[in-house]
């Protein structure tokens, strides 16, 4: 055996640093450091910023990460018996997107209270609610029924977390429950009753957010045409460091020849979440990575939040919930109209059509694979990037109807899908509204199916009252997509 003692540091800084680290030899063997935190999941560990470990003889690799803004490390050691091994690692920001005003959170994270700190600091992950309450206690990663006053841990000026965030995941699909006072709990909870409209409803009347964590769950359009989303997952926990979950679990599959293989599941996930949006929903994006559950680091899927100097915990999700943002697991992505950045809006008081000017920058320590404008659901201009890392390119648009526009980044990668995409800019031309009714159409058959397979399922309810106060959200969802079709 041979002692390894690695010590990172960021570039030109005396001080260590925590970082996210994998190290393993030549037979594929993956080694943990005593006093680290281990994630066999994904195969790495957290470290405050040095560690040994006795590593035995032959090849050894090790991986240095921290985040999406500093460039990773890669190195080689032959490691030789009976010998020290002393290993200094210099961490390079590429990015600091905490000067330009933005901060980054993870809304869907499922980790231990005393675990948060390093894990955020590793990541350089400023926000974090962390999800301690997950299906009505049953699976809860932490007893905290006894709630502290301050539910928010301040780690320094710019990294926090909240110890209290609800999931409620069951046969209709997960929504996230936000920075809560307390648990929200029912007598009786099974697999379908009650609705998850329920938990929207109840968090909502108390001032907290609902994050919809994936638009593919079978509830998913009785929740937001009831009112009760604030957000909606789009960059979410089945696309993987490695690779993506290539189904929709229990949620309403895919048309797989429509939408084939991993780029197929994002398009269709961004499909679902653009049909709402040309219904004139006015609801921005999230992202998620389920660190905890899945084999995600905390932060691979991350939300980018435009502050500017105001940072605080509150006005960071004051600002998601404005739709600032962009979400991303790779690029940096900035994307303004006439200056207007995400969740801001575009007026023509006259009804006459804007002129107006589109700029995009697009930034990644990867390759870029393309750029795209899309807006009211279509692509309206695509740019390849041949490779380039930067990306930066304004255009003149005429935009004529009333609706949304966004920009998306993908880099080229063989193992995953990685990608940022930001939330809208909205267009409002006179008193005109967008309201396609090929979309009022396709949820208004969606929640159709959804109340036949309900009301084929005899065994679903304990009782005809639960079935009812079900089945009846269900038919309301129904009757508001209906409306809308005309």
């Amino acid at each position: 055996m041979a002692l390894l003692k690695v010590y990172i540091r960021e570039f030109e800084k005396s001080r260590i640093i925590p970082a996210r680290v994998q190290i393993w030899n030549e037979k594929g063997k993956y080694f943990y450091p005593d006093g680290c935190i281990p994630y066999e999941k994904d195969n790495h560990f957290i470290t405050n910023g040095s560690f040994e470990i006795q590593m035995p003889s032959g090849k050894t690799y090790i991986s240095v990460e921290k985040g999406k803004e500093y460039f990773p490390i890669e190195g080689e050691l032959n490691i030789q018996k009976g010998q020290d091994y002393h290993v200094d690692c210099e961490l390079h920001r590429w990015i600091n997107m905490a000067e330009l005003g933005w901060y980054s959170g993870d809304i869907h994270i499922h980790r231990q209270i005393n675990e948060m700190e390093n894990l955020m600091l590793a990541e350089d992950l400023n926000i974090a609610p962390n999800i301690t309450v997950w299906n009505n206690w049953k699976y809860s990663n932490d007893d905290i029924r006894i709630v502290p006053k301050d539910r928010i841990v301040r780690i320094d000026k710019t990294h926090q977390f909240s110890i209290l965030t609800q999931e409620d995941e069951r046969k209709g699909g997960a929504v996230i429950m936000l920075n809560l006072d307390s648990p929200i709990e029912f007598d009786f909870v099974s697999d379908w009753h009650p609705a998850g409209f329920e938990y929207c409803r109840i968090a909502h009347e108390n001032g907290f957010l609902v994050d919809q964590e994936k638009p593919f769950w079978w509830e998913a359009p009785v929740n937001v045409a009831l009112g009760g989303i604030d957000t909606i997952g789009i960059i979410n926990n089945h696309i993987q460091r490695q690779s993506v979950m290539d189904d929709e679990a229990w949620g309403r599959p895919r048309d797989k020849d429509k939408y084939p293989g991993y780029k197929g599941f994002v398009d269709n996930v961004l499909d679902l979440y653009y049909h709402y949006l040309n219904l004139g929903f006015r609801i921005p994006i999230s992202a998620g990575s389920a660190s905890g559950v899945l084999s995600n680091p905390v932060g691979f899927n991350r939300l980018y939040v435009h502050l500017g100097e105001d940072f605080s915990y509150k006005n960071w999700f004051l600002g998601m919930k404005a739709g600032h943002s962009f979400a991303t697991n790779g690029p940096m992505l900035f994307f303004n109209v006439d200056g207007k950045e995400p969740g801001n809006f575009l007026l023509s008081t006259n009804g006459k059509p804007l002129q107006s000017k589109i700029s995009i920058n697009a930034e990644s320590i990867n390759p870029l694979e393309n750029i795209q404008v899309v807006y009211n659901g279509e692509v309206i201009r695509e740019f390849s990037t041949n490779g380039a890392k930067k990306f930066s390119y304004e255009f003149d648009v005429e935009l004529s109807e009333s609706g949304w526009i966004i920009a998306r980044a993908f880099e080229k990668s063989d193992k995953t899908i990685k990608f940022a995409h930001t939330s809208p800019i909205y267009v409002q031309i006179g008193q005109n509204k967008i309201c396609r009714k090929e979309s009022a159409l396709f949820y208004a058959n969606w929640c159709k199916e959804l109340l036949a397979m309900s009301s084929a399922d005899k065994e679903r309810y304990a009782t005809i009252i639960q079935r009812e106060e079900v089945e009846s959200l269900y038919r309301r969802a129904i009757t508001f997509y209906e409306n809308l079709v005309g």
